[in-house]
């Protein structure tokens, strides 16, 4: 078993909440079941960059009109969608929540772009411009921190210039009705920014495209290269002893939101005899 070329929040995320998970997705790759709030929320993330970026270049005065965010929203939409039938062809084993089928996030997902939009426009934030020239829109900040001998990739959704306080501020978009429950998402961005930089981002807040608003500003002070570094440091030996050892433990309290269930030994998942060694018959194919 090869380790992982890389760690990253959401798979230390992983790695905290269901090992046996982490494993099955990210090394045995085990076939991930298709989420429709997935394809939604990453069709408003990118349908929102490609905005900012053309107004970025256009001016202040860019603006798009009703009918030309819808058609950013559809074509690109159905791209996710289609990706999501390419690896599921049975849309009614996605996961998805029942109150928000396809139909539904056609319409709300214009919403979501228009109401990010709107905030923009009222907003005094600026979009920051980094030392290299690069406007900080889906700005990659991958690197190494010290205590973590293995790159963590990040890519921040947007770094605001406040003029008013004079302060850097991530910001990260969240299609879902949960805010972050802490501010470890924003802080390892920090500390990725600010090795790759050198400059400070005081600040990490989440934009809530359900609420049309920003959420809980997060303060970052306490997440230091050498903090973030010393937990992801902590995260690479935990996943190396897990290798060593072959056992990958499973927690099984809540497998509503994994998507790779169906290759998991813990709760007999059909395909567990392909990808999870725990599995009695485990035959992998490969």
């Amino acid at each position: 078993m090869q380790l992982p070329l890389h760690l990253s929040h959401s798979s230390r995320e992983s790695l905290e909440r269901c090992a046996r998970s982490y494993f099955l997705s990210r090394l045995a790759k085990a076939p991930q079941r298709p989420a429709l709030w997935l394809a939604g929320g990453s069709a408003v993330h990118e349908v929102t960059e490609f905005y900012d970026l053309t107004a970025v270049a256009e001016g202040p005065e860019f603006a798009w009109e009703p009918d030309e965010v819808q058609a950013a929203w559809t074509s690109t939409f159905d791209l996710h969608l289609d990706k999501a039938r390419e690896a599921e062809p049975n849309e009614n084993a996605w996961k998805r929540s029942e109150s928000e089928p396809i139909e539904v996030w056609n319409r709300l997902g214009p919403e979501f772009v228009q109401s990010y939009m709107a905030w923009r426009k009222r907003s005094p934030w600026e979009i920051w411009t980094t030392p290299d020239d690069r406007p900080a829109i889906e700005l990659d900040v991958s690197g190494n921190l010290p205590g973590c001998d293995v790159e963590i990739k990040a890519y921040l959704d947007r770094v605001f210039w406040d003029p008013v306080f004079k302060q850097l501020v991530i910001l990260d978009l969240k299609t879902g009705r949960r805010p972050p429950k802490n501010a470890d998402q924003f802080g390892t961005y920090a500390a990725l920014l600010k090795v790759k930089y050198d400059v400070d981002a005081v600040m990490g807040v989440p934009f809530m495209n359900r609420k049309a608003t920003l959420g809980k500003p997060h303060d970052l002070a306490e997440y230091t290269p050498e903090h973030v570094g010393e937990i992801y440091g902590k995260a690479w030996e935990q996943i190396q002893e897990y290798v060593r050892t072959g056992h990958w433990p499973a927690d099984t309290s809540d497998c509503f939101l994994c998507d790779v269930s169906a290759s998991c030994a813990a709760v007999n998942g059909p395909l567990a005899h392909l990808y999870d060694p725990a599995s009695p018959g485990y035959r992998p194919p490969f």
